[in-house]
């Protein structure tokens, strides 16, 4: 396994040497066949220890362990322990469903049984652990170096839209100074929410988590400046229903499906409407964003839907099994629900 995608060719070698290696190596008494009654057993346990590492990786991991269902998790690794010490000694006959009949599957036996069951099975058991611990640290290796690959991929983006926020932030306090002795209150307004804009992003969005309520005010600073530059010809409904409290949030999350109802809905010579609603339950918050399409003038990079992208593998990461992201979209609409469970 690697954080990316590994060729089939490299999973066969392993799974062939992992089934083969045991079986080559495996000490025997010069008199016993090669395929011996253990032996057998014990590839075939092998076998059903490869499924579970696969289901593991895949799908109880992310199913279980990241949902931190962890009582759930334990109990399907139980289970799957059950299943490569039992299954493998019902089918080669070590353990008999039917006393005195025949096994369903046996090789000539090489000697008489003497040691305890767990004696025979102590070995499947300790490389099932192993088996079941490297597929989880691979999986949370896995999950933490795309974390960080995304984090430093918004990190370079931050830092090459930053140019010098010191000077940015003084040369809007002058400008809003400037404002207010023209007594321009509108723009000295605008001046006002940019700035707590820029501050938010460049200070706080640092964190993996924000508070929520400083994610909606960044947003409502964000609707009240796009306000600014709408026209009669753009119908806009925004509100915010619920308590932040404490609650907390990905930074910027919401954002790109906002800004995307602004990009592709607003154009002063064509009739449109834009409707934004977020709502916040007790442990959970939903974004509503529609739009109606219009003809746009955007450059290609902000056609190309980048941000959205990127915030959909965010969720992957940040909220895997936690977030539910519907888009519905048609020749005159585009319309996108998102909700999220939060911590």
């Amino acid at each position: 396994m690697s954080t990316k995608k590994t060729p089939v060719y490299w999973h066969l070698l392993a799974v062939i040497a992992f089934l083969v290696i045991p079986v080559l190596l495996a000490p025997r008494p010069p008199e016993a066949s090669f395929i011996s009654q253990p032996a057998l057993r014990d590839f075939l346990a092998n076998v059903l220890m490869l499924i579970i590492f696969y289901l593991n990786y895949y799908l109880l991991i992310p199913r279980f362990y990241f949902r931190n269902e962890h009582v759930l998790y334990a109990l399907t690794v139980v289970f799957g322990l059950l299943v490569i010490t039992v299954v493998p000694s019902v089918v080669t006959g070590f353990i008999k469903l039917q006393p005195g009949g025949p096994p369903p599957f046996s090789p000539p036996r090489t000697g008489p049984r003497e040691e305890s069951f767990f004696m025979h099975i102590q070995h499947n058991i300790f490389l099932y652990a192993a088996v079941v611990l490297s597929s989880l640290l691979l999986r949370i290796r896995t999950r933490l170096f795309d974390t960080e690959v995304l984090k430093q991929h918004a990190e370079i983006g931050s830092l090459k839209s930053r140019i010098n926020p010191h000077f940015l932030f003084n040369t809007l306090n002058n400008i809003y100074a400037l404002a207010i002795r023209e007594h321009a209150h509108a723009t000295a307004s605008g001046l006002l929410k940019l700035s707590a804009m820029m501050r938010y992003v460049v200070t706080d969005t640092i964190a993996e988590f924000v508070p929520l309520h400083k994610e909606i005010t960044y947003t409502n600073d964000y609707i009240e400046l796009q306000k600014m530059r709408l026209t009669n010809t753009v119908a806009l409904t925004y509100q915010v229903t619920g308590d932040p409290g404490e609650k907390k949030i990905a930074p910027v999350i919401l954002m790109p499906f906002i800004e995307n109802a602004f990009k592709h809905g607003v154009n002063p010579d064509q009739e449109s409407y834009i409707r934004i609603s977020i709502n916040i339950g007790a442990s959970s918050v939903e974004l509503m964003a529609e739009n109606k399409k219009v003809t746009s003038d955007n450059d290609p990079h902000v056609k190309s839907g980048v941000g959205i992208e990127n915030t959909r593998e965010r969720l992957k990461l940040l909220y895997p099994e936690k977030h539910i992201l519907t888009v519905q979209e048609d020749e005159t609409t585009y319309r996108v629900q998102l909700m999220l469970q939060l911590a």
